[in-house]
């Protein structure tokens, strides 16, 4: 016991492995049917698909950790600059996002649900997948749309089992400041090849005991910058994602992390009008 306080203490853990990473997910994963069959890379719907322009694939570090309000504030983060799709591949009983459409706009057939909320395209699924098939994403023209993937829990359990296949694209992993959390975090985030960003869910000054369970990869990502806080939010803590704007202070780590993740793009006419008044006067005039 000594040795083992004295090695947490020095941050030392042994490596993740593929049998570690399987049986931290196996639970969650099989508890759901529709997902039972853990897809290969192949069957991973986002992947390869004609998506347009960037993706970027939410998950979360554990369950509970806020995956869908970080995935809504990185996609209106995006949505500043570009057009923005945001998907909700949770069964709809468990989706984050069931509400989070200001205007809803009906089905798109059997597989979809969709609807708005200001600039961004919200779509959820219309129906809980059968034998695990999960449609792939609306295929666009459009090169400079991006989509945010909020994956949902027990898909990421899914994709975490061998092959593991959560490696594509930029990933964002979401966890709560709790010793069990970043420990499970630690686990995730070894399945993930290349960068990653994290939205650690909590104080922005981390409590030592949770600090000290860090393992390699998280302490890696701290000290790269790559580590963004999002602070907790009484409202959406009680009544979770609305059609009502998110909080400001959650808003802004939305921007910090979309611009971690996607490089920015070019603006919108919108905004382009927006910046060229506020460089001319009531009537035209250069101020």
């Amino acid at each position: 016991m000594r040795a083992a306080v004295v090695a947490i203490r020095a941050g030392v853990f042994d490596d993740s492995g593929e049998v570690d990473v399987a049986r931290a997910c196996q639970a969650p994963s099989a508890a759901v049917a529709g997902v039972a069959r853990r897809p290969g890379v192949g069957a991973i719907p986002w992947a390869g698909a004609d998506t347009g322009g960037a993706v970027v694939l939410a998950v979360a570090g554990h369950a509970g950790a806020g995956a869908s309000t970080v995935a809504l504030a990185v996609a209106e983060g995006l949505a500043e600059t570009r057009r923005v799709l945001l998907v909700d591949y949770a069964e709809p009983a468990r989706s984050g996002l069931a509400v989070a459409a200001a205007i809803e706009l009906g089905t798109d057939g059997n597989r979809w649900r969709r609807g708005r909320r200001g600039r961004l395209e919200v779509l959820r699924l219309a129906r809980d997948p059968v034998d695990g098939e999960l449609p792939p994403l609306p295929g666009t023209d459009d090169t400079d749309r991006a989509v945010v993937v909020d994956a949902g829990w027990s898909l990421t359990g899914a994709l975490l089992a061998p092959p593991r296949s959560l490696v594509r694209g930029s990933t964002v992993v979401v966890t709560r400041l709790t010793v069990p959390a970043v420990r499970q975090t630690e686990r995730v985030l070894a399945a993930i090849d290349g960068d990653a960003a994290v939205a650690a869910v909590g104080p922005a000054r981390w409590p030592r005991p949770v600090e000290a369970s860090c393992g390699p990869r998280l302490r890696e990502l701290r000290s790269r910058g790559q580590v963004v806080p999002v602070p907790v939010d009484r409202r959406l803590q009680l009544a979770g994602l609305t059609g009502d704007p998110l909080p400001k202070s959650v808003a802004a780590a939305g921007r910090s992390l979309a611009a971690l993740l996607v490089p920015a793009g070019p603006r919108q006419p919108r905004q382009l009008r927006a910046a060229q008044r506020s460089r001319t006067g009531p009537a035209g005039t250069s101020r």
